[in-house]
């Protein structure tokens, strides 16, 4: 066998390349100008260099010899490199060899890998036997350089580097639908529930389980790209005593697709909770619930028809039972929130219709509507009211300007909308109360008085969406521009993170490392197209020689649309484009196939994503019915209905879900200081300045919850997971055997398609910027700390004559102590007030 030393001279003479190619890369040997091997054996291009521009290669697989572009080329490894565990590790820097490292390491299962201070977790589409309690415990108390690359280890170094430096910590998940965000995020709460100590029960793997479950059941859905899509953006938020003991914990819920109770896209269900409850409720419930006949036409859902979609339903709902005793929830609660459950769905059957002069909405089915008024503790003519005429509804807030125009000239002119938009108005506010009550009382389980120093939040999102992929062609919704928008912000949080702050901490402290972000492309051009807000007030304008600060964002524009008398969504787009029609926007924004459609060039133009509008200035504008629901269920005549909406509304300080009144979070049930303090600060963010007036305005509300978001994020040590899809339809796919690996050839593209899609990978990895992230971390100095904190930590291994000479500053004494460990000049810089090393330095 050959010595290590061999093969790296070996693969030094043969300099092996990886010819870059649309379907991915290939393995090849470059040739000499020649048309020779270094060793001199003689090729069919003998006495045929290649042109100008053009590289000789010798194909691996096949033994061909081909002439290629130069910039198709990109320098291999050696072969231990293959599966190395921090891609910044890599010799040759560059995106085939990231490629083949990550293919690599997912053909063994080995689907975690660093990325410099970032993490990449591939979606094994497969259970894998590598979370457990023993696991755990394997990386309890460990050093980032100790541990391998695993969620878990994600959790320790958060919770490692909040105990020395006293900072809160945040670990935000990114990547596209199906990824499999959600799941790790379960991941590393359960590491950090069980692996920091805790001095009571609050938070127990039992507890989040039951957690997850509900939440799962509440706000996740089947969807064209995922078969258990989160629906909603939450912040798990642990706080930390001065000990580091967990004394308290809770959930903050955001931009919840509330309106897909009722208008959900074609070929796609309602929630999961629905399903399980029309399927598991046993025969006592179903007949407190008028559930024994299912069989009418209902407008919001279709019960299950196969057998083992029932059964699976079955079992769901006996978990969901489960997880409502570990919290704690009384079963008078429950079977509140089963009342205002079963009260959607009868008011699916009930439906509407018009009639008599007027033509004035009511019910279809009066016998339906009948059975939803007594579930939720009403009459049906004080329901008929609440619906089909709030404005008459005693104790309706007094509407503002806004409301009202938009009610009078865009809304209440649609016979239409007096019958069916009024009842999905209701129908979605009595989901967004019972979704508010479910976060009520889990935070009122997990949610503890004592002081807390320092949190760590853990956010979750829903994933990227760009329906299209998976051959949908009627193009992406209003709903999934609000999640896309949040993935471009969290893309710009990594962004500012990564290249902008190091920049400026560079140029602060003096350091000399070269051009780090101006050759880089930036969300922000795409981001300032969706929310812009004018400089100038100017009025609804259609002219295409707008001055650039006249010029508003997507958002902004469909806000004005919306109240607009006689606007279409046609006349959306015509503005859309009208304020965008420039050459430097085409790279951003394109025409679609038909007049409703456009595409938005998402991530740098990497994803590009065709969107219809075709009811955008219905989804953007508010539902003055929404604001009746929490009204209906607080003024319940049923005790058990109103003490548990007068609890949540009592202790929830704006709604949680998105297309309705307000995008705030929701904060009910928590008693932490260090959690109600953050829940202000975000929430402060969209009741103040612009934001305040613009308090109703669907579209904006998305934006100013986003700001709120970020903000606080951006309070935090960052850490960044990035989740990659490794097929379209991952998020489709039945789980496979865990016993069927995904083993890959280290050569062959065409065994590994099946497993891995390299293309679809290289445009995420293009999308998130992680090449030129890896560059900045290798190249760079990403270490900090002050020379005040270095001295304090590390005087201890300063020579005896320098602890007992003359008190030096600060910077002396850390260089005299750099000097004393012989640590090589070439991994620091000395800055103005800190000392900066290269990674693992």
């Amino acid at each position: 066998a050959r010595s290590e030393e061999q093969v790296a001279a070996g693969w030094l003479e043969a300099e092996r390349v990886w010819l870059v190619h649309r379907g991915g890369f290939c393995a090849a040997q470059l040739l000499g100008d020649s048309g020779t091997t270094d060793e001199g054996g003689a090729s069919p291009h003998d006495h045929q260099p290649p042109p100008p521009g053009k590289l000789a290669l010798k194909l691996e697989h096949s033994g061909d010899v081909i002439h290629v572009d130069e910039d198709d080329v990109e320098k291999a490894n050696p072969d231990q490199f293959d599966r190395c565990e921090d891609l910044a590790s890599l010799r040759h820097l560059n995106e085939s060899s990231v490629l083949h490292t990550l293919r690599q390491r997912y053909g063994s299962n080995l689907i975690h890998t660093y990325a410099g201070g970032s993490t990449v977790i591939i979606n094994p589409t497969t259970p894998l036997a590598i979370y457990s309690e023993k696991v755990i415990q394997m990386f309890r108390g460990c050093r980032q350089e100790d541990m391998p690359p695993h969620i878990y280890s994600v959790g320790q170094a958060a919770y490692r580097d909040m105990v020395s430096t006293r900072r809160d910590q945040s670990i935000v998940f990114m990547g596209r639908s199906g990824a499999g965000k959600t799941t790790n995020f379960r991941h590393v709460l359960h590491y950090l529930a069980l692996a920091t100590l805790s001095n009571s029960s609050v938070l127990t793997v039992e507890r989040l389980n039951a957690i997850s479950t509900l939440l799962e059941a509440f706000g996740n859905s089947r969807t064209v790209l995922n078969t258990n899509a989160t629906r909603f953006t939450q912040i798990f938020s642990l706080d930390y005593d001065h000990t580091g003991q967990i004394a308290s914990a809770s959930i903050q819920v955001y931009m919840a697709e509330k309106m897909r109770v009722v208008r959900r896209p074609e070929g796609e269900p309602n929630y999961h909770i629905f399903y399980q409850l029309l399927s598991g409720a046993d025969d006592a419930l179903r007949g407190q619930l008028s559930l024994d006949n299912l069989s009418e036409p209902n407008l919001f859902m279709t019960p299950l028809q196969r057998t083992e979609d029932k059964q699976k339903a079955g079992v769901a709902w006996a978990r969901i039972r489960a997880a409502l005793d570990v919290l704690g929830v009384k079963e008078v609660e429950q079977r509140a929130l089963w009342r205002v459950l079963a009260a959607i769905y009868h008011l699916g059957v009930a439906g509407t219709t018009t009639s008599g002069i007027g033509h004035k909405a009511h019910f279809a089915r009066p016998a339906s509507a009948d059975v939803a008024a007594a579930l939720l503790g009403t009459t049906i003519e004080e329901l008929t009211r609440a619906i089909f005429l709030p404005s008459h509804h005693p104790t309706l807030p007094r509407s503002s300007f806004r409301t009202s125009s938009a009610l009078e000239r865009g809304i209440r002119g649609s016979k239409h909308w007096e019958g069916t938009e009024a009842l999905e108005g209701m129908t979605a506010g009595l989901y967004a109360e019972a979704f508010n009550a479910v976060i009520m009382l889990i935070n009122r389980c997990i949610s503890g008085s004592a002081n807390t120093v320092n949190s760590i939040l853990v956010m979750d999102t829903p994933g990227f969406q760009n329906p299209g992929s998976c051959g949908r062609g009627s193009g992406a919704s209003f709903a999934d521009l609000c999640h896309n928008y949040t993935q471009e912000r969290l893309q710009m949080l990594y962004h500012d993170t990564t290249f902008t702050a190091q920049a400026e901490r560079y140029a602060q402290e003096h350091i000399d490392c070269g051009d780090v972000s101006d050759a880089l492309g930036t969300p922000a051009p795409l981001i300032a197209l969706i929310d812009k807000p004018a400089t100038n007030s100017v009025v609804r304008t259609s002219q295409t020689d707008l001055r650039e600060a006249d010029r508003r964002g997507l958002l902004w524009l469909l806000d004005e649309e919306a109240i607009f008398p006689g606007a279409t969504d046609q006349s959306f787009l015509h503005r859309l484009f009208a304020h965008y029609s420039q050459k430097d926007h085409e790279q951003m924004l394109q025409r679609g196939n038909t007049p409703d459609q456009f595409v938005l060039q998402h991530f740098q133009g990497t994803n590009p994503v065709l969107y219809s509008a075709q009811g955008w200035l219905r989804a953007s504008r508010e539902n003055p019915v929404l604001r009746q629901a929490p009204i209906l269920l607080q003024e319940s005549k049923k005790e058990s209905v109103s003490r548990l909406f007068v609890a949540a509304r009592g202790a929830v300080s704006s709604n949680s879900l998105v297309n309705g009144s307000s995008t705030g979070g929701s904060v009910v049930g928590i008693e932490s200081a260090q959690s109600l303090r953050r829940a202000s600060s975000i929430r402060r963010a969209f009741t103040t300045g612009t934001a305040g007036i613009k308090r109703r305005s669907v579209a904006l509300q998305v934006k100013f919850t986003v700001d709120g978001i970020v903000e606080s994020l951006r309070r935090t040590k960052l850490r960044f997971v990035h989740a990659v899809l490794p097929q379209h339809n991952a998020g489709l796919c039945e789980l496979r055997s865990p016993s069927s690996p995904n083993k890959t050839s280290p050569t062959s593209a065409a065994a590994d398609d099946n497993i891995l899609n390299v293309p679809l990978v290289r445009s995420q990895l293009r999308g998130c910027q992680l090449v030129e992230a890896l560059r900045l971390h290798k190249q760079g100095f990403p270490e900090h700390v002050s020379y005040h904190q270095f001295r304090r930590q590390f005087a201890v291994l300063a020579p005896s004559q320098l602890r007992a000479g003359p008190l030096l500053d600060h910077r002396a004494a850390t260089e005299a102590i750099l000097a004393h460990l012989e640590v090589d000049p070439s991994a620091y810089r000395l800055g103005l007030s800190q000392v900066l090393f290269r990674t693992g330095g």
